[in-house]
């Protein structure tokens, strides 16, 4: 058992025994989700129109759903999960309008030049969703390194590590520990202390910090092109983030204060929780004709 206390609790409850985990699978979880949405809208007139969508809300549980890491930091305490939800979202603006040239071919000149033009634009931002840094080590013994999380010091904190996407947050080894039985030696009680993390959770909760925001503008610009009376065409033009903004699309969850990955010009160890690893799409160009007759 790696040195390890071996033997019964009292009571006769077995450590050290030949099993492994045993997981249980209960439909106990529990969620709730507040929001408030803002619309204005402006129907069509005068060849434009455009809907401007405001949205505030708080998405709280224990467990997300089926495809998110289901096993609690400390089976024990399952009730410290509850913490923002994986798809929180505490912010969203979506803007979007259509207008339309009030000019006709027929108009002939310079307004023949500008006739049937359509600009369609897409504005959107919102705020960045949530993650929990994980240690990817199994302190709590708990058979399994997904969940772990590493605890949170005082800044100057001995054995601290900070990450330099996370400012401000000085991270340790986890220091929540269970009592041992007084009927081992002291030796043993003295081993399980927060100096190793070994049998101990972390004191940072689920989902604490978010991701960076997402912003995209998207725009659409079409013109239809009379041939006869009965048939036209319609060219267009789709541009998707057309500023080309960086939007993150996950960041390294890891930070284990016990292998630190670097140190800073300081001395100070840090880790890596936070860094960027994914990018949605960037700039992205989209072209298309339409008949009509």
């Amino acid at each position: 058992m790696a040195g390890y206390p071996t033997g019964f609790f009292k009571n006769g409850v077995p450590i050290g025994t030949p099993y492994s985990d045993v997981d249980q699978q209960e439909s106990t979880g529990n969620s709730t989700y507040n929001g408030l949405t803002i619309n204005l809208e402006k129907r069509w007139s005068q060849h434009f129109q455009f809907l401007a969508s405001y949205t505030y809300s708080h998405a709280i549980d224990d467990s997300t759903d089926l495809q998110t890491l289901l096993t609690p930091q400390d089976s024990n305490n399952p009730q410290l999960e509850r913490g923002n939800s994986t798809f929180d979202q505490r912010h969203r603006f979506v803007f979007s309008g259509v207008a339309q040239s009030p000019y006709s071919w027929k108009d002939g000149g310079w307004k023949a030049f500008l006739a049937d033009w359509t600009v369609a634009p897409i504005f959107e931002a919102s705020s960045g969703r949530p993650f929990t840094v994980l240690t990817g080590s199994d302190y709590p013994l708990q058979f399994s390194s997904e969940t772990s999380r590493p605890s949170v010091v005082p800044s100057g904190t001995p054995g601290g590590v900070i990450s330099p996407y996370i400012p401000g947050v000085t991270f340790a080894l986890p220091n929540v520990c269970p009592a041992i039985p007084s009927i081992y030696p002291a030796a043993l009680v003295a081993a399980n202390i927060p100096a190793t993390g070994t049998g101990c959770t972390g004191n940072l909760g689920r989902n604490t910090f978010t991701r960076p925001m997402f912003s995209s503008f998207d725009l659409r610009i079409s013109r239809k092109f009379k041939v006869t009376e009965r048939f036209s065409v319609e060219v267009l033009a789709d541009m998707f983030n057309l500023l080309n903004r960086f939007n993150v699309g996950d960041v390294n969850p890891l930070c284990d204060p016990g292998a630190p990955s670097g140190v800073t010009a300081g001395g100070t160890p840090t880790c890596n929780a936070g860094q960027p690893t994914a990018a949605l799409d960037p700039r992205t160009f989209q072209f298309g004709l339409k008949a009509y007759f």
